[in-house]
């Protein structure tokens, strides 16, 4: 009988990872076509040019990853070496932050001497460093590379089986890395990326250990109320937001959404061109309260973004790709310890990208968003990694 369940448990696991990985190339292709029609559409080819590269080479490599030299790779990219490449682009994401971030003292004024000691390339003698680096940008990436380290902070060693020293150093190394890069997703002042980081890291706690989802829920449901009814909710929200008033920032949202929304509608089936945002939408789609002054490059919406650039097919492109993910990543977490801690990391990430692009965006007119493309081709390389028996953590 164990023999059967586990046959059926095998059996259903392939069909899952091959369902995840149709659907990652299915929105993949109907992502690359969006790109190829909103390049077509766009009122300014110049600007979107750079940037449907930077997609579409993207889209290349998830079709090299997840087609036939999948096998080939995964021979020589080990799920170790994974686990390698996303500590290393926290670690980068970590050094990007700190030197280039256009630090925001109006959001957290009690951090401004911090803010001027910490060295900048905006001190270089160069035109292009003196803006530096939007800091709910970097905040946002920083968040969502961070969300796969905690993981590997709060998940057993791989080097478990190859000396306790080693084991010891690499979990003293990824807790060091993790609670750094949490202290500097706070710096940035992101409030949408240090929530984002905050509930990927308990989804992750949820899914390790799927029994308590009921105490889970429900001691988030009880802290909630207990808020609520103590009128300690609002006033907590208001803190969240700590550098205008809640009324404003959601007044603003809602003005770019709806900008964002007619321009959907006008622009259907090939979007406004990637990158063209603000040169489109004030003109053609004006606010009502958001200044013309104020630089808005994008929908802060990650959904209502790429449609508003690539059009609603690029939109489903795009949902088919995640769905595509979350399969995958199941199927692997029935693997050995660094498969499932590779698929933990990714779903832990996206979760961060996903509510950090409720009220933001890493637009696909930014490099950070280049990490959509990471996800499919690291699960891809686990994958036959996780072809045995299931196992449990």
């Amino acid at each position: 009988m164990r023999n059967r369940l586990r046959r059926s448990d095998r059996g259903y696991g392939r069909s899952g990872s091959a369902r995840g990985l149709v659907l990652v190339q299915l929105g993949t292709c109907l992502l690359g076509l969006a790109f190829i029609l909103s390049l077509w559409a766009s009122a300014d080819r110049a600007t979107s040019l750079p940037w449907f590269i930077i997609a579409m080479f993207g889209v290349l490599l998830v079709l090299l990853f997840t087609g036939r030299p999948r096998s080939f790779l995964a021979r020589r990219i080990t799920a170790l070496r994974v686990i390698y490449f996303f500590v290393a682009c926290d670690l980068l994401a970590l050094v990007a932050t700190l030197l280039t971030s256009n630090w925001q003292s109006s959001k957290l004024p009690w951090l401004d001497r911090l803010f001027t000691v910490l060295p900048s390339i905006r001190s270089l003698p160069y035109s292009w460093a003196q803006q530096g680096l939007a800091a709910n940008q970097t905040g946002g990436l920083l968040a969502v590379l961070t969300a796969f380290v905690a993981v590997l902070a709060t998940s057993p060693s791989p080097f478990a089986d190859r000396g306790t020293k080693k084991a010891k150093s690499y979990r003293a190394a990824t807790v060091v890395l993790a609670v750094v890069s949490a202290g500097v997703v706070y710096m940035t002042g992101s409030r949408a990326a240090l929530v984002g980081l905050v509930i990927a890291v308990l989804v992750n706690l949820v899914i390790r250990s799927t029994r308590w989802i009921w105490v889970w829920t429900g001691g988030l449901a009880a802290a909630l109320a207990g808020l609520a009814i103590s009128r300690r909710l609002l006033p907590l929200a208001h803190a969240l937001v700590y550098d205008e008033a809640l009324s404003t920032k959601l007044v603003a949202r809602l003005d770019i959404w709806v900008s964002s929304l007619k321009a959907i509608e006008d622009n259907f089936f090939t979007g406004i061109g990637i990158g063209t945002f603000n040169k489109i939408i004030p003109v053609r789609y004006p606010y009502q309260t958001v200044g013309l002054s104020f630089d808005v490059s994008q929908s802060h919406n990650l959904f209502l973004d790429v449609a508003v650039s690539t059009g609603i097919p690029g939109l489903i492109g795009l949902l088919l790709l995640f769905a595509g993910v979350v399969l995958m990543a199941a199927r692997a977490l029935h693997g050995d310890l660094v498969a499932r801690l590779v698929a933990l990391g990714v779903l832990a990430s996206m979760t961060a990208f996903v509510v950090y692009g409720l009220t933001d965006s890493m637009a696909f007119s930014r490099p950070t968003s280049f990490i959509i493309w990471l996800w499919p081709c690291a699960l891809a390389l686990v994958q036959p990694r996780s072809s045995g028996e299931r196992t449990t953590t």
